[in-house]
């Protein structure tokens, strides 16, 4: 039995040179690629190399042996079964195909515009199909099935988007159904009716524990309590000429306690700094005298458990008649929900939606007044002190959601009608 090793730069032309030496009947007993020349891997030209037999066809078959005569698990591994010589296909000559950079960026502010037409387009079509299949009396059609995919395309969860829909089918007769102004107008009523809201800012004063009007913020890393804080503050001094103390317990942040003493300064109020729990309660007591104590708490990572516990102690220290839990409209939507959930064990009663200038979509705040069974109390437009800052109303997010721009609401009007 001949045996021999051939070496070329292609698969065909080591089949051919086999072939030649061996015969059409030679069997292939083993090939593999290599590269030539190559430096760590790197460069070098790439080679076949195959090891064929021209006795592959005589030779003759393997028996098996008897089982106490079988190689055990470690044995030398067989040989492996020849294959016949393959007729070498003509070599295919090598195309090249010339390549395009594509920049898959708008080129243009025009291009940017139609791109966003285009999408828009899409979820208008995918919302409306959503509507056509979810819906239990029958496809939408007209004003209410685009009023519907526009709820969808907000963000609002699906569940809420068909609970409203259906029921202004019912409540519309098809005549009215094609009226776009009666029905963006039932759809706004049906929407608002599924949002809380506290409705009032509670005046200060004594409350029946005989202690001052105690409110207390809380919430994740930069959702603007600290300019909340002073919002209210101002509001509750300049406003409706109530006596206002500060205490804060964020001595974690940078500058956290001078940015609040800067805005106590401006608006003349006393601030405590509290380092304990202990603190915070003596804090208070030392403020009796005034109408309204409002306490800032350190930002705290919804996924920290520990601080989340160690923020429950701090609020619980001040006993506050009111809790609010702030959270910034303009995070992503799953970032939102999840922090309003893992909040709960700070035991919050209301929440405060803040940054409204900044948000993409309104429906996910729908969705989380649902979910916490907390009511909205106030909503924030802005950073400036003392505007931008109102008093929650289910009209406004309900117009938000269907479209309407976020006008800040100055406070003197926002606030100052607001107080019962």
């Amino acid at each position: 039995m001949k045996l021999k090793t051939y070496t070329a730069g292609t698969m065909a032309q080591a089949l051919a040179e086999v072939k030649k030496d061996l015969g059409k009947d030679a069997v292939i007993l083993h090939t593999r690629v290599y590269k030539q020349g190559a430096v760590m891997g790197v460069g070098g030209t790439q080679m076949v190399e195959i090891t064929a037999s021209d006795q592959g066809a005589a030779m003759p078959p393997r028996r098996t042996p008897p089982d106490e005569l079988r190689p055990g698990p470690a044995a030398r591994p067989t040989r492996p079964e020849p294959r016949p010589l393959v007729e070498p296909k003509p070599a295919t000559p090598e195309v090249r195909v010339p390549t395009t950079r594509v920049d898959v960026a708008p080129v243009n502010d025009a291009a940017l515009v139609s791109l966003r037409e285009d999408l828009a387009a899409i979820r208008r079509l995918v919302g409306q199909a959503l509507a056509n299949s979810s819906n239990p009396g029958g496809p939408l059609q007209g004003p209410l099935a685009e009023v519907y995919a526009r709820l969808r395309d907000d963000g609002l969860a699906p569940d809420l988007a068909d609970r409203i829909t259906a029921a202004v089918r019912a409540d519309l007769t098809p005549q009215e159904q094609a009226d776009p102004v009666r029905v963006s107008g039932a759809v706004g009523r049906r929407l608002a009716s599924l949002v809380p809201c506290v409705g009032g800012i509670t005046p200060g004063g004594r409350q029946p524990d005989g202690r001052p009007l105690t409110i207390a913020l809380v919430g994740p890393t930069g959702v603007g309590k600290t300019t909340t804080i002073a919002k209210l503050a101002a509001a509750y001094k300049l406003r409706f000429a109530k006596r206002v103390g500060l205490v804060t317990c964020d001595t974690y942040r940078i500058a956290a306690v001078e940015q609040l003493r800067t805005y106590a300064g401006i608006i003349a109020v006393p601030l405590r700094v509290a380092l304990t729990d202990a603190d915070v309660a003596e804090a208070c007591r030392g403020l009796a005298e005034c109408d309204v104590v409002i306490l800032d708490t350190p930002g705290r990572s919804q996924h920290d458990s520990s601080r989340l516990d160690e923020l429950a102690a701090c609020v619980k220290a001040a006993a506050p008649h009111e809790t609010h839990l702030v959270l910034s409209a303009g995070v992503a939507p799953p970032v939102l929900s999840r922090a309003a959930s893992l909040f709960t064990r700070v035991k919050p009663d209301r929440i405060i939606l803040t940054k409204l200038d900044e948000a993409v979509n309104f429906g996910p705040m729908v969705n989380v007044l649902r979910d916490s069974a907390l009511r909205a109390s106030y909503f924030t437009t802005g950073q400036e002190v003392p505007d931008q800052i109102e008093v929650a109303t289910p009209g406004r997010l309900a117009a938000l959601v269907l479209g309407g721009a976020v006008s800040p609401v100055t406070a003197p009007r926002a606030l100052a009608e607001a107080v019962g």
